[in-house]
């Protein structure tokens, strides 16, 4: 599963000490691409689709996951490719530096003959311990539920999970089609924002309607500064169909906020709030009330925060405010 990997058990011990994730509050989930083992290379760009539908099922159980653009960023920190499988000991300095407690890596092969098997390791990087491994046989067709062993063994060893939905709603996940979400997927690699909402949009000649389409479309426009059409997405979407709804209103708080839209910011993030506890929401709404002077108010948000996440990188900013240093 990982490139020139020591013996798992082995690494696990000499990284998990040096892991950096925060005690205490919900779990952070790094979920990075699995590996491609077959000969069909048309077929690699399943690896980051894998970690996107798996993502969508963590985070419909309650539990937090790490953002695509929050790894690129570590990768790019650490000075590590983006596009290539790493070392399990990359991996595993990958999850401290973006705060996972937990890491889900995999790889799948594929025969025409016989359909595909996906395998996944769910690791806990504080305890270096692994929770759980295994494989299983499937189609191509059905390739993104095939892995829903490891999301309900996450689920059931996560006591801090942030809402206790049953594993029985996993069946209500509806992914895209293999085409769409291939046109997804290569959209979302692309790396210069214009090039990307340029073959996202070509997937609204498929299904101008799809909920993952018109989100990763909503998140590459408001990266382009185009704030007004990722709005405009946003409000495309159907109310509940994203399985991350709170990082939905997030985004519109984050659009309306550059928009000075105060209060449609925080009646966004109370809305965010209520679709599901983040660190990112509670960040956002003490740093509103900061720059408003209600000191108690922004304080008592930044504890919750920090009750989330307290590794947060906004969280010092927000605390320059309320102690009038700058940072």
């Amino acid at each position: 599963m990982w490139r020139g990997a020591a013996p798992f058990a082995a690494v696990l011990v000499l990284l998990s000490h040096g892991a950096h994730a925060a005690p205490g509050g919900p779990q952070r989930y790094l979920i990075v691409p699995f590996e491609n083992l077959s000969s069909e290379r048309s077929l690699n760009w399943i690896g980051e689709a894998l970690a996107m539908s798996l993502a969508d099922r963590f985070e419909l159980l309650g539990m937090r996951t790490v953002t695509r653009s929050e790894r690129l960023e570590a990768l790019d920190d650490m000075v590590l490719p983006s596009g290539a499988p790493l070392t399990l000991a990359s991996d595993l300095k990958l999850a401290g530096a973006v705060r996972a407690g937990r890491l889900v890596a995999g790889t799948y092969d594929f025969d025409p003959n016989n359909g595909v098997v996906v395998t996944a390791r769910l690791v806990d990087v504080k305890a270096g311990a692994q929770l759980w491994e295994g494989s299983r046989p499937g189609t191509l067709a059905g390739i993104f539920s095939l892995m829903d062993p490891v999301v309900l063994q996450a689920a059931a060893s996560d006591e801090a999970r942030v809402s206790a939905v049953a594993p029985s709603d996993l069946s209500s996940i509806s992914d895209p089609p293999l085409p769409l979400y291939e046109v997804i997927v290569r959209g979302v690699l692309e790396s210069d924002p214009d090039r990307r909402v340029a073959a996202l949009e070509k997937g609204l000649e498929m299904n101008p309607k799809a909920p993952a389409l018109l989100r990763a479309l909503a998140f590459t426009l408001y990266d382009a500064g185009r704030l007004d059409d990722a709005l405009s997405r946003l409000d495309a979407i159907p109310e509940g169909s994203a399985a991350d709804g709170w990082r939905l209103f997030l985004l519109r708080a984050r659009i309306l906020l550059a928009r000075n839209d105060t209060n449609g910011a925080l009646s966004a993030l109370s809305r965010s709030v209520a679709a599901g506890e983040s660190a990112d929401a509670h960040v956002l709404l003490a740093l509103i009330h900061a720059r408003r002077g209600e000191r108690t108010r922004a304080q008592s948000e930044l504890d919750l925060a920090s009750g989330f996440d307290p590794g947060h990188p906004e969280i010092p900013e927000v605390k320059a405010l309320l102690s009038g240093t700058p940072l």
